[in-house]
């Protein structure tokens, strides 16, 4: 194959891409590893790490926060909170075919959700009544990944879902930019979501916060969201102090398609979900060489342009 993709066998794949293996034996890269210990001064596995940082936000709150921010995330936080004026000023330089875009989606993500809650409901018997009570979450935390690229998307579709179930507190959770700041996109999907709170922290440090509560954030009932591979072993270590809507990381995604798929769809579909994390895999299953060779000329064209 000559473009930017691997070709398998069915057997190569069920051996290797495709083999399912425990979070804690996810098989990360050397330089993943290598950048652990240099962040922490020795050799850890991704669960130690994220376990060591989980356990300092418990003992030391705020001041544990900032000093993983700093050493991680290279950010010198002075807050935890996202000031009200950044917010404006998101909305103000995110284009409006952005914004007109977001809020159609917004909207459409309500439209659907406002067809699923389950609701309350009671049946008299001679014994007494059964039934279900059906309440809303009093507070929830949203993980919005962020970064490696911006993802409003994973806003919008975390946060509304739980305004229509009518969970009253929703506070939003994510990692700035190599500039210190979140995302403007991000922060204008916010408001046009009607988030008032925005933690501008990332990785382990945000689930541990958000779980455990410090001096200036109060804890959440449940966590949700995607993350990285770090940020997934966090909500497994937290679970059980906190819900969790489940482990949801890395990204993986399967496309499959025949002859008759177009090569650009199947290539943007892949490309889509890689961009989430350096650990996301994306896999084609075709039984078309040709589409294979066509969607892996059509990866390394789109990516030029990305």
């Amino acid at each position: 194959m000559t473009g930017m993709l691997r070709s398998y066998t069915r057997e190569e794949a069920e051996r290797t891409i495709l083999k399912r293996v425990p979070l804690d034996e996810f098989d990360v890269t050397p330089g993943v590893l290598q950048s652990i210990e240099q962040l922490f001064g020795e050799a850890l596995r991704p669960e130690q790490a994220v376990r060591r940082v989980i356990a300092d936000i418990r003992e030391r709150g705020d001041a544990a926060v900032k000093y993983w921010m700093k050493v991680i995330d290279r950010v010198d936080l002075q807050v935890l909170e996202v000031p009200d004026a950044e917010f404006e000023r998101a909305l103000e330089i995110t284009s409006p075919e952005v914004i007109a875009a977001m809020r159609l989606a917004a909207e459409r993500i309500e439209a659907f959700h406002r067809g699923q809650p389950l609701t309350s409901w009671f049946h008299p018997t001679p014994e007494g009544v059964l039934g279900q009570i059906v309440r809303p979450i009093r507070r929830v935390g949203v993980y919005v990944p962020g970064g490696t690229a911006p993802l409003p998307s994973s806003l919008l579709m975390s946060v509304i879902p739980a305004k229509v179930a009518g969970v009253q507190e929703i506070v939003v959770a994510t990692p700035p930019g190599k500039d210190g700041k979140v995302a403007p996109v991000t922060l204008a999907a916010a408001r046009i979501a009607g988030i008032e709170t925005v933690y501008q922290l990332g990785g382990a440090q945000a689930i541990a916060t958000l779980a455990y509560g410090t001096e200036s954030v109060r804890p959440v009932d449940k966590i949700v969201g995607p993350g990285n591979l770090f940020v997934t072993l966090a909500k497994r270590q937290v679970y059980g102090a906190v819900g969790i809507d489940g482990l949801l990381g890395p990204t993986e995604t399967m496309v499959i398609a025949d002859e008759d798929a177009d090569p650009a769809f199947v290539a943007a579909d892949m490309l889509a979900q890689a961009e989430h994390d350096m650990l996301a895999s994306a896999i084609l299953v075709t039984t078309s060489a040709k589409l294979a060779e066509a969607v892996s000329m059509e990866v390394a064209r789109q990516i030029e342009a990305l």
